[in-house]
């Protein structure tokens, strides 16, 4: 008996809490909404005196590989581990004045919303043909680039890990998908 009323009462709740529930109507809201990339490209889109080439929205693709002396010959073999294309989306922007970091990478391909995780750094190179860019893995695990920009909507760099006998490589390429050169005036 004791039990009957338990279950009952348990039903009870749940039935109105199902009630409760479907009786909240979801607001239409009246304000524009936008996202991350639509903010990050108003934000391009303003006249700035002082806008870097670098600066603006990519889509990274990586190439893995691994290279290692063939067993018989000797001779070096290098195989394709992984490939990646377009498999991330992120902004490149100034940071703060005064910061440590000169340009910092933003995630806009994160697996949370509203939630934009910075994954890396710039820091340009004296001779100005370039960038060492510091990515941070999930883990934690900082890997130093060498990133090469030519000014033509492309960047990209390499990593190279000695691991016994095998040599592995980590290929980056940052396709600039916005602003293109000829929408915005830059300063190189």
């Amino acid at each position: 008996m004791r039990a009957v009323i338990v279950l009952m009462s348990v039903l009870l709740l749940a039935a109105v809490e199902s009630h409760a529930q479907k009786k909240v109507k979801v607001k239409k809201s009246i304000y524009e909404e936008v996202d991350l990339e639509q903010m990050i490209k108003r934000y391009f889109g303003k006249e700035m005196t002082t806008f870097s080439t670098i600066e603006g929205i990519y889509s990274v693709s990586c190439v893995i590989t691994k290279t290692a002396n063939n067993f018989l010959t000797g001779q070096p073999v290098t195989k394709v581990i992984a490939r990646k294309d377009n498999y991330a989306r992120v902004a490149i922007l100034k940071d703060w004045p005064g910061s440590k970091r000169e340009f910092i990478e933003v995630s806009m391909s994160f697996h949370q919303t509203n939630k934009y995780p910075i994954v890396g750094e710039f820091q340009t190179m004296l001779e100005g043909g370039g960038y060492l860019y510091k990515h941070t893995e999930p883990d934690g695990t900082i890997l130093p680039f060498t990133m090469l920009y030519d000014h033509t909507q492309l960047i990209e760099g390499s990593y190279t890990l000695s691991n016994r006998r095998k040599i592995i490589s980590y290929k980056l390429s940052y396709l600039k998908i916005y602003p293109k050169a000829q929408e915005l005036n830059v300063v190189r």
